[in-house]
């Protein structure tokens, strides 16, 4: 099928855990069991190897070894968004086929950091959240990764993101404008409006924050969906289908 044509019953949802596993190796695998039971395609993490600020929400080697088998067991794909070079270069061992650029421009801004990801021998899809980019920023990442497929995702960088300005009808003008797969990259907490509407625009793929516990302590938790939140909302985007 044409990368570009993809219909409504391919919808990926990928669910975010980012950081709020807390640097705890059994929460992060309690939070894979969620995405699991909740039916999402794949779950998605950060790798920080050498930013001091986030030292403590990294894992060791060994620890990411076995939080990516234990997903791979439970049946459901994983990657993760790299921060740092060294960060790219472990994931490129360990074989990740998708590589997820984050919202914040880092980046775009270290022509190490592309060139690291570009050379990736595992890459076989890249994509790019669009949150804070401009339309020349966009085509900055997509001249440079035109070798492999791509997927926008549109994305508004606020958290938690209001329902009105989700701005969803960006997904069309970014589908038009550039000709690749476009989905969302969802900050809300919505579980059936935004999303539902961002599929039937035309989204590929939605990707949703989740956490065990959205009263949790933490920069990341009240912008995410809890276990019952995600599980509602998998449900709303499959009967869509």
């Amino acid at each position: 099928m044409d990368n570009n044509k993809k219909q409504a019953k391919d919808v990926e949802i990928v669910a975010e855990v980012g950081i709020n596993h807390g640097g705890n190796i059994d929460t992060a695998r309690k939070l894979v069991d969620v995405a699991v039971h909740a039916g999402c395609d794949a779950v998605k993490f950060q790798t920080y190897w050498n930013i001091p600020e986030f030292k403590y929400l990294n894992f060791s080697k060994c620890e990411w070894y076995r939080l990516f088998l234990y997903c791979e067991l439970q049946g459901i794909e994983w990657f993760s968004t790299p921060f740092d070079i060294d960060a790219v270069r472990f994931l490129d061992e360990l074989g990740m086929e998708r590589w997820k650029l984050p919202s914040n421009k880092i980046v775009l801004h270290n022509p190490d950091m592309m060139r690291a990801i570009k050379g990736a021998r595992s890459r076989k899809q890249t994509i790019i959240s669009t949150g804070i980019s401009s339309f020349g920023d966009i085509e900055d990442y997509l001249l440079y990764f035109i070798d492999q497929p791509v997927v926008l995702l549109h994305c508004v960088s606020k958290y938690p993101t209001p329902i009105n300005e989700m701005n969803l009808t960006r997904i069309g003008q970014l589908q038009k404008r550039f000709n690749v797969p476009v989905g969302l990259s969802d900050h809300s907490t919505s579980v059936f409006i935004v999303p539902v509407d961002a599929v039937a625009m035309g989204a590929v793929m939605i990707e949703k924050h989740i956490t065990l516990d959205r009263d949790a302590i933490g920069p990341d938790h009240l912008a995410n969906l809890d276990p019952r939140q995600l599980g509602r909302m998998v449900v709303n985007i499959r009967a869509l289908e």
